[in-house]
């Protein structure tokens, strides 16, 4: 997800099709660290960009370039949010990564009843992606439907199916490359080098004893003379699932030469990528949604061995780039316990996701025969590595990705702007119940409401203070609208000893909006410097 969000920033500067770019922030932090990147990136081009930050609380101002493009899926939040300063000020644009976290898929189910609008969107990044999304919203109507007894149409944003993409240069390696690699491995030229990258994670990745079996049934294979290196380049979550799978690289494939990279350093990535003949991902995780590596893969001229499963199908074709392996599961019902258990709190989503494996396989026996043809027959891996290079360049360059990104931007701007007004009873109200005024929803609490023709009179003997020693006090200057003094006094030359004043006059001798003016009188009733009551003379 990370790497998936910098590459396609870092695509957005390479691209120079962009000469201003618009960043929303939360925290000045947030803004150092990001500049300091762009930075580095605008250093490396030898060019410059026009970066304009936008506060977290002012989302409306994202309005000149369109919206927002978010790093996740939950839209609806910010759906919310953009109540407060009308739904056709600007979209609202979200990308899938997992899909399987609780959290994420009551996004998708919130899509129903939240303020998301047709021209919002949410990416999805494989055909599998888009379906599992369809799903949650379908099974939700049905529910809803039932409940209030009614047939609905909701109204639901876009959900265009846009692939990652990958930054074609910086996989394009030579054979002096590739030598050099082998080289600082000492891997011999006509050894076999097998290499998976990314997390390495048998619970939510990908299950390494399929692949650890078929490279020991092919290393049992060849001569002596030749040897199988594994290279798993990527990071390990806990201590327990480096030991398990550094324990079983001997147990399960100890023919294999197995080494472990650091996935976090790119120099060492990348040296990874132009060791390789042949890259193996069996995923068989349901938090998987598309799969960079592979593209990344092939991208490096690589032929690739993956799993039949989610997004692999969307980038890897089967006998052209690689081969995809056939994946099977269980059937509906059989992950109901899981499901509830990981609902009630019985399962953490770790365990959740990691439980599902036991309920999926990979055919093992297909994978070696792929795998022992690969190794055998050096023409067809060139030909699967020319293939799938052709294949990354022309159909998933960010380059490439980015214009369907462009003409989703474009379509969401005319939906907005051409069909806004189908919506105008919904467009300029909120229509969120936990995100209601206060002051609308606690509006009973008073004994009355302060309105434009109160009477109000000043009172110049409640307090000695002056408002500049009163604005200091402790229990009031941590006000968020901490009223200015001048304005203070501005309010209080309009007043008089004898005669009462009213909002509605105060309106007409100072130049101030009426929201300002009645924030100030409300401070002034408050302590005691005027009163809705004329003091007695008693």
């Amino acid at each position: 997800r990370q790497a998936a969000g910098w590459a396609f920033l870092k695509s957005i500067i390479q691209s120079k099709r962009y000469e201003r770019l618009g960043v929303y922030l939360k925290t000045q932090t947030e803004k150092d660290l990001l500049l300091e990147d762009i930075k580095n990136i605008l250093t490396e081009e030898n060019r410059t960009l026009d970066i304009e930050t936008v506060g977290f609380n002012r989302p409306d101002l994202t309005e000149k370039f369109g919206g927002i493009q978010l790093p996740g899926p939950d839209i609806s939040k910010y759906a919310e949010q953009r109540s407060f300063f009308g739904h056709n000020k600007y979209s609202i644009c979200g990308i899938t990564h997992t899909t399987a976290s609780d959290r994420i898929l009551k996004g998708f189910s919130a899509l129903l009843t939240e303020p998301v609008m047709p021209w919002d969107a949410v990416i999805c990044t494989s055909d599998s992606v888009h379906n599992t999304i369809s799903k949650v919203v379908e099974v939700r109507k049905e529910y809803l439907e039932r409940r209030f007894n009614t047939k609905l149409s909701p109204i639901l944003p876009q959900l265009p199916i846009i692939p990652l993409g990958v930054n074609c240069d910086d996989f394009n390696f030579t054979d002096a490359d590739k030598k050099s690699s082998r080289d600082s491995l000492s891997i011999a030229e006509d050894d076999i080098v097998i290499i998976y990258v990314g997390r390495l994670s048998f619970h939510a990745k990908a299950h390494h004893l399929p692949m650890y079996i078929a490279l020991e049934n092919a290393a049992k294979k060849l001569p002596k003379s030749k040897k199988i290196h594994l290279i798993q380049t990527g990071w390990f979550g806990t201590d327990f699932i480096e030991e398990a799978m550094k324990e079983e690289t001997r147990s399960i494939c100890p023919s294999v030469n197995c080494l472990f990279l650091d996935g976090r350093e790119q120099e060492l990535k990348l040296k990874t990528f132009a060791s390789a003949d042949i890259f193996m991902s069996l995923s068989d995780n349901i938090q998987e949604t598309f799969g960079l590596t592979p593209l990344e893969a092939m991208a490096s001229g690589v032929p690739v061995i993956v799993s039949d499963w989610n997004g692999y199908r969307s980038t890897v074709r089967n006998n052209e780039d690689g081969y995809r392996i056939t994946s099977y599961a269980l059937g509906e019902g059989h992950g109901e316990d899981l499901i509830y258990d990981y609902m009630i709190g019985s399962l953490t989503y770790d365990l959740y996701i990691g439980n599902s494996v036991s309920k999926v396989a990979i055919d093992i026996q297909e994978c070696i025969n792929k795998l022992n043809h690969l190794i055998e027959n050096k023409d067809k891996r060139k030909e699967f590595g020319i293939n799938g290079q052709k294949r990354a360049r022309n159909d998933f360059s960010w380059n490439k990705i980015l214009d369907k990104y462009e003409e989703l931007y474009d379509e969401l701007d005319n939906i907005r702007v051409k069909e806004s007004s189908q919506y105008k009873d919904l467009i300029n109200k909120h229509y969120v119940s936990d995100r209601l005024d206060p002051f609308y929803l606690f509006g009973d609490y008073p004994t009355n409401i302060l309105n434009t023709k109160t009477s109000l009179y000043r009172n110049d003997s409640f307090t000695n203070l002056e408002f500049d020693e009163f604005l200091k006090l402790k229990s009031i200057n941590y006000y968020r609208d901490l009223p200015k003094k001048e304005d203070l006094e501005e309010i209080m030359k309009t007043f008089n000893d004898k005669r009462s004043n009213n909002i509605l006059e105060i309106m007409n001798k100072v130049k101030m909006d009426q929201v300002d003016i009645e924030r100030l009188i409300v401070f002034l009733l408050k302590y005691g410097f005027i009163n809705t009551v004329e003091a007695s003379n008693d």
